[in-house]
């Protein structure tokens, strides 16, 4: 047989042994007595005359079993080469109603001309007053259904456009030694640009140990450079946020390669068996009326946060980290991050929104002193308890526009009754969309009657005078929990039943990969819409430093330093002599001791306005030098700094001759 197929060509040769199986298989059917080994040569003459892997099969295969996202681009792109879908990409016009190809390629060649040019009066009035996320339509979802991976090629062509006008923008204004003035006026007008353009959020949702497939979502978007600055994160979400928000763009790398081998026992002590496990939820039910220890949670977050506020990891990392929470009382929802809560501890503000009705108990938040440094009750007069931020608000996407205009939001959602309640999104399956619009199918209609029901129902209770505890759960159904591009990890049926364990390494990896494979369709899109915005905040650093340190501003700085040698202190008056640097004003004595240089003393005016304002002539004043010694604060001060500061309050000749007048 190796002698027969070794001159044949690979596939052939496959074909002719598949071949010779068969007929191998079918003769023990028919001559064998067992009827277990007719079975098995059934199924081996069946499998053998399988018809042979088409070229888009084998690619589809790659695709799914793709470990990596360029592995992924690479499979799709020859997909779409194979099936013809780039044709679809590279003429300007679709189906979709509202998508107007005109326009972008009109901004497109204006920004490509002033480019060339380098003209940077034309780059910046382009950047500054035609810079838009759906620019055209160019956002809409349906654009990314018509081939796996991308979308047109104009739209393509005019995010890099943009993002080389805005990299040239800034490389020509600090290259070319730009007056200072000028470079403010072009970072103020990228300031402008980037409001204009609006913010991206990467938000996370609840989900118990579902939440943990977050960090393949953002770790896709870190090694692709498109992770949003602004992070927020609710009960399960609020841990991946909180690790992710407060570490440095240094220790990333790192802190995701770690995440799946750590310590993230939550909800058990290390080591918990199944007997122990049950033991504890009757034990800790009992005496808590929880069935978790919040204990074993806040272990865990201080482990990986230690004692860093919200403050302080914005000041550490540039990121804006958000915790949802909600009030144990009321339907008051809260969003904690530097601006509403700066010295509260993130590990805390993790613990409180994790603290899910009955898995934990509610949970008090901690801040440290600004003055002791030490720790202690957030909102003490209060006396508020917070629990699981799913409840109330999931995606806090009215809080982050309202806060930091956030107009983008990119949202992973694995919470399993939001997921059954969501719309399906348009999947492309390798054929180009016959419609303009997709279609609504009736499961989703009867999903969408249930979810209205509920929520009316739980209005006339509220409407009764009900207590709220018997429709505070109802508050779920009412909320958006979908963004403009909506990340779905995919969820087996049998990780519902392990969803309050602790997460093992074997999980946690495959978590990861999860959120990853459900990122990477995604990321052309988030592509188009999110490097824009980047690319702008990294020009308004450029020419901030550039304003900032350049040689103009250094210039300025020696200038200023050297002129304010020798210079009268009259400006100064408001901070104590005693409290000034001696070298201003004492110089060494022939004797070897300091002493006062200047016979006469300095001139202090303590208000500069007093000049514009006619002043009552004033008597001579004298001061009679005071022997017995001073008091708190100045006990203790040396005599010569003394005497400097009496000087310094002494009015001198010119100033009784002012007041005379």
């Amino acid at each position: 047989m190796t002698i027969i197929l070794s001159p044949l060509p690979t596939q052939a040769g496959t074909q002719i042994f598949w071949s010779c199986v068969g007929i191998y298989a079918d003769v023990v059917k028919l001559c064998s007595p067992s009827k277990r080994i007719r079975r098995l040569a059934e199924e081996i003459a069946r499998f053998s005359r399988k018809p042979s892997e088409t070229a888009v099969q084998a690619l589809t295969r790659c695709m799914n079993e793709a470990t990596t996202l360029a592995e992924y681009e690479e499979c799709t792109i020859a997909l779409d080469q194979l099936q013809g879908h780039e044709k679809w990409k590279a003429v300007k016009e679709s189906i979709e109603p509202g998508y107007n190809p005109d326009v972008i390629e009109t901004q497109k060649d204006m920004l490509q001309k002033a480019v060339a040019s380098s003209d940077l009066s034309a780059m910046q009035h382009i950047l500054r007053t035609g810079l838009s996320r759906d620019l055209g339509g160019m956002n809409m979802l349906r654009l990314y259904k018509h081939s796996w991976f991308g979308t047109k090629f104009l739209i393509d062509d005019y995010t890099n456009t943009v993002l080389e006008a805005i990299e040239k923008f800034a490389d020509t204004t600090i290259r070319y030694n730009v007056p200072t003035a000028e470079v403010r006026f072009y970072q103020e007008s990228l300031e402008d640009a980037l409001k204009y353009f609006g913010r991206s959020a990467l938000t996370l949702s609840g989900g118990a140990l579902l939440g943990m497939k977050h960090i393949g979502v953002v770790k896709t978007l870190w090694e692709a450079d498109l992770l949003p600055e602004i992070i927020s994160g609710a009960s399960a979400g609020s841990i991946v946020a909180g690790i992710v928000g407060s570490a440095t763009d240094e220790r990333m790398a790192e802190i995701l390669e770690y995440f799946p081998n750590s310590d993230l026992a939550c909800f058990d002590p290390p080591g918990t068996g199944r007997i122990g496990w049950l033991r504890q939820r009757v034990s800790t039910y009992a005496r808590t009326g929880a069935f978790f220890e919040m204990a074993n949670l806040k272990r865990v977050m201080k482990s990986w946060l230690g004692d860093i506020t919200f403050r302080e990891a914005h000041y550490k990392t540039g990121r804006i980290v958000n915790i949802c929470v909600s009030s144990a009382d009321s339907a008051e929802p809260r969003l904690l991050n530097y601006v509403t809560t700066p010295d509260v501890y993130i590990w805390s503000a993790v613990c409180a929104s994790c603290a899910v009705p009955t898995v934990f108990s509610p949970a008090n938040i901690y801040e440290k002193d600004p003055i002791t440094k030490e720790e202690k009750l957030w909102m003490q007069n209060a006396q508020q308890t917070f629990v699981d931020g799913s409840l109330d608000h999931d995606i806090p996407m009215r809080k982050l526009a309202e806060m930091f205009n956030v107009n983008f939001f990119i949202v992973s959602q694995v919470n399993p009754h939001v997921r059954a309640f969501l719309e399906p999104e348009e999947n492309f399956q390798g054929k180009q969309p016959m419609v303009r619009l997709p279609q609504r199918g009736r499961l989703q209609t009867a999903k969408d009657l249930i979810r209205h029901e509920i929520i009316y129902r739980a209005q006339q209770m509220s409407n009764l005078g009900f207590p709220q505890n018997l429709y505070r759960l109802a508050s779920i159904f009412n909320q958006q929990y979908t963004g403009d591009i909506n990340i779905l990890p995919e969820v087996k049926s049998s990780e519902y039943l392990h969803m309050l364990m602790n997460p093992t390494s074997e999980f946690l990896i495959e978590a990861t990969t999860a959120g990853e494979r459900a990122t990477w369709p995604r990321m052309c899109r988030i592509k188009n819409c999110v490097s824009v915005e980047l690319a702008l905040m990294r020009a308004i650093h450029a020419l901030k430093d550039r304003a900032n340190f350049g040689p103009e501003a250094r210039a300025a700085r020696e200038t200023k330093r050297s002129s304010s040698r020798g210079r009268s202190q009259r400006g100064r008056s408001a901070r104590p002599a005693f409290l000034r640097q001696r070298s201003l004003s004492t110089e060494a004595t022939p004797n070897g001791e300091i002493g006062l240089t200047s016979t006469r003393p300095i001139k202090v005016r303590r208000n500069v306005s007093l000049s514009n304002i006619p002043l009552k002539s004033a008597v001579s004043v004298v001061v009679t030098p005071r022997t017995t010694p001073f008091l708190s604060p100045q006990v203790g001060v040396d005599s010569d700094m003394l005497a400097e500061a009496l000087a310094m309050t002494t009015p001198g000749e010119e100033d009784l001759m002012h007041f005379s007048r």
